[in-house]
Parts: structure tokens; sequence; C-alpha cells
């Protein structure tokens, strides 16, 4: 996609809430194959128990962001976790005075906190904080660059920052071991040898058909997802599902066009599941998000 390739900047939080529909899912014992993004999906897929997990993601920095992650919910407490990455950005004063709960003390600064995690890190990832994270982050937060303008309310939806319970479940994931691969969604499908239980496809799809609607026709459009939907369908274990994440409340006039583009073609033989995911964030009183998480149950054998 234009502008999304593996120089694209790294996000700090998900701007997508399947939570409730993924933990619906049984997953113990499972295999797993998800988009890495902000890190914060790999990690709690991971909590559900899966025998196997993949993270991949084009971007790099969404890679090294995955297992910066990955190594703070397993080694810093909640409140040490939310001033590494919060503290000095405008989520900070709601997710702070959360997280305090009435503990005076003076937690670690952030340098003190990177240097206490770094050893969890590849020498690549290394290298892409060392030179982001310095004596000086204490004084201005590094990860400001990686926020975008509406995550200061998504911050307000995500489980593990405004709850202590969700926080755990998380870093019990972050516990568990997982590979992350830099490389797009597409070319993993069509190369892995692996067959997956779920594979989580986060919002990709709406990302790869602003490409093709931009640069390209509708008929290229059609004949991607055809070849999409041909590795997908090798690469998903009978009676597995293939999840996608739509920015689209299912009333609105737009889904229906979406849903159609993204369905496997009829011989495939899925069934579809709709989940509506609906956000009131409490910064924005009377505000109301409605987006949609898809599932496409691949047929079992008779």
């Amino acid at each position: 996609m234009d502008g999304f390739d593996a120089d694209t900047a790294p996000y700090l939080l998900p701007t997508e809430h399947p939570w409730e529909a993924l933990s619906r899912m049984p997953l113990n014992g499972r295999r797993v194959l998800t988009i890495a993004g902000s890190g914060d999906i790999p990690v709690f897929l991971a909590s559900q128990g899966p025998v196997s997990l993949e993270a991949v993601d084009v971007s790099r920095g969404a890679c090294f962001f995955t297992e910066l992650k990955r190594a703070a919910y397993r080694h810093l407490p909640r409140r040490e976790f939310l001033r590494f990455f919060f503290a000095g950005t405008a989520c900070s004063p709601f997710l702070l005075k959360n997280a305090e709960n009435g503990i005076a003390s003076r937690p670690p600064g952030r340098w003190s906190l990177y240097r206490t995690v770094r050893p969890d890190l590849t020498p690549a990832a290394r290298h892409f904080f060392d030179a982001r994270i310095t004596p000086n982050a204490d004084e201005t937060n590094p990860f400001v660059q990686f926020l975008r303008p509406t995550d200061v309310f998504h911050a307000s939806l995500f489980p593990p920052a405004i709850r202590e319970e969700a926080y755990t479940i998380w870093a019990r994931g972050a516990r568990r071991h997982f590979s992350i691969h830099c490389c797009s969604l597409e070319d993993y499908l069509a190369e892995t040898p692996s067959c997956f239980d779920l594979i989580y496809t986060s919002n990709v799809f709406e990302y790869l058909r602003i490409r093709y609607v931009m640069d390209a026709s509708a008929a290229a459009f059609r004949t991607f997802v055809r070849s999409f939907w041909e590795s997908l369908h090798r690469a998903l274990a009978p009676g597995g599902c293939a999840v996608f994440y739509l920015y689209q409340g299912h009333e609105t006039a737009l889904f229906p066009r979406l849903l159609k583009e993204l369905a496997p073609p009829r011989p495939m033989r899925y069934k579809k599941h709709l989940v509506p995911v609906i956000l009131r964030p409490p910064a924005l009183s009377g505000t109301v998000w409605r987006h949609v998480v898809v599932l496409f149950e691949k047929a079992s054998p008779r």
C-alpha cells in the first residue's frame, strides 16, 4: 500500500478492539497467525493458550515495537508500563491517574525502565530503540511520534491500560514465546508451509483495498482478493477461522459492499459470522464508534 511498507513508522496503541470477540474463541492448544501491529494483539492472543503463535508485519518498526511491548509486559508492573510508554503524552493524565491507585512512591524513569526490558530485545530492535530511548528520555517522550490524533481516545478503551486484571492477562501472554516475522501477510501466507486454526488479519483488507482503489483497477483488486484467499485457504486448517477487523458499522451504506468484496470464493464453503464492536470513548460524551469483527469459518471435512 502507498505509505505502508517496511519503513512505515510503528504505532503505539491499537485502534481496533477485537478483545471480546477473540476471547470467545477456543484458542487453547490451537495454532495462531496474527498481524503484529502495535504488539498488543499478539501478546493478548498468546495469553489465550495457543500451542503456537506467529506474528507478521510489513513494517520493521512494528516488529520492533512488538518486541518492546512484549518485553515491557513481561518485566514491568502496570504503573511502570504506562509511565514508560505514555508519560508526557496527551494520554497520560487519564492513564497515569488511573494506574496510581493511591501509590505515592515515584517509579523509575523511562531510561531506567528501558534498561530493564532491553535484554529481551533482538540486536536489531535494540539498535532501533537505542537511538530513540536515551538518558534524556525522562524529559521528552520518544514515543510521542508514534501516537496518532485519535489515540488519546483509544487509550481510554484499551483494557490493560485501564484495568489491572486485563494487564495481568496480557503480561501472562507476554511470557509465552512467539515468533515475529517482518513481511507482508500476503507474502507470508503464500510461502508458509504451516497450517493455522486462527488467522487474525487485523484491518489489512481495508488498507489493501485503499491501495487498489487509488492505484489500480477494480478488476486488479478482485484478482488480488482471489489470490489472497487462495493462500489464506491453504494455510487455514479445516474448521479454522479467518478474522478481519472492519472500521465500519454493519448498518452503514458501505458495509455490504465491503463484505461482498471481502468474501471468499463460494466454492471454498466458508460460514460467515459478524461480531459488532460498540465503543463509547469516555472523553467524547455521546460519541459512539461502531466497528465489526468478521469471522469466516472454514468448512470441516464431512
